[in-house]
């Protein structure tokens, strides 16, 4: 028999995602204010040194959700717009392609296309998972039908000097199964523990952002809860995160905290803000100079 959360245990384990449960969020934030690099990332419109990674970051591909009124037909279009994302992938040769959750739109379509999908993607390949990839609650069964197709529902890659470290963004929303949270808590800890240990740079990705526009914003579908958000922030400034990738919000937005970009890019299933279908190409050099620029899905 599964145990009842409470609300109060509910939040309280919120916290864990940023390995904060046990700590004073007080002194994570001036942790931050501390370590803030003075070296910090800097848009510019054209790298002029070689890139030190290269990073493909793509989101929603979501499959059956595009613009069109027939469920099936809709799926066959996002399906084809993704088999060209791919092309584009493989012609760029990026270091890693970033999938920011939302493979399907329906769940129980999600070994539908996907496992002959991925092979055709010649890059290293990291994905986050998304609300309608793990619907909430949480549970095990839901894990390992999205781990039978994408292996992992959180992970990491080194390269180059980088850490990129994907979450189960998921684990904001309520489940029973609090073990669950502790688990990926525990990993993610010693993930950017061993990244400053080696020192790694690091870039976290998830499915939900922290916050769409401001870090006060009121709690809803597409953020964090307010009161995990900034300690969770500030514990990923405090231990050497440098960007944040995201999906979900099916609208391309910039923004940062701290120093940190937040960045959610294009999708290639239907976007809110009627910007083109494709993804973004992060590129950053050994300064910390970066473009973020678009791929158009052509």
């Amino acid at each position: 028999m599964s145990r009842k959360v409470t609300r109060r245990q509910f939040l309280s384990t919120l916290e864990a995602i940023g390995a904060a449960a046990a700590l004073q969020p007080v002194s994570w934030a001036l942790a931050a204010e501390e370590s803030v690099e003075k070296a910090t990332p800097r848009k510019v419109e054209k790298l002029t040194a070689a890139p030190t990674i290269t990073i493909a970051h793509c989101c929603d591909p979501q499959l059956g959700f595009g613009n069109d009124a027939d469920p099936e037909t809709a799926y066959q279009n996002d399906l084809g717009k993704l088999a060209r994302e791919i092309e584009n992938l493989n012609k760029i040769k990026p270091d890693v392609v970033f999938f920011a959750g939302d493979m399907t739109h329906q769940v129980r379509e999600i070994e539908r296309d996907w496992p002959r999908m991925l092979p055709k993607i010649e890059a290293p390949i990291i994905v986050a998972p998304g609300n309608h990839d793990v619907p909430e609650p949480v549970t095990q069964g839901k894990l390992d039908a999205f781990c039978k197709v994408f292996k992992k529902e959180y992970d990491s890659v080194a390269i180059n000097g980088w850490k990129i470290i994907t979450i189960n963004s998921q684990y904001c929303r309520p489940t029973d199964s609090v073990a669950l949270y502790d688990t990926q808590v525990s990993w993610f800890q010693k993930e950017l523990e061993s990244a400053k240990e080696e020192g790694l740079r690091v870039i976290v990705g998830s499915h939900i952002p922290p916050f769409v526009k401001t870090l006060d914003e009121k709690d809803e579908y597409f953020n964090f809860p307010t009161n995990l958000r900034k300690t969770y922030l500030d514990y990923l400034v405090a231990n050497g995160t440098l960007f944040y990738l995201a999906g979900h919000t099916h609208t391309t937005l910039e923004r940062d905290y701290l120093g940190i970009p937040i960045l959610n890019g294009e999708t290639t299933s239907r976007n809110f803000d009627s910007r083109p279908y494709g993804f973004r190409l992060l590129k950053i050099d050994a300064d910390l100079n970066y473009e973020w620029n678009f791929v158009a899905n052509d």
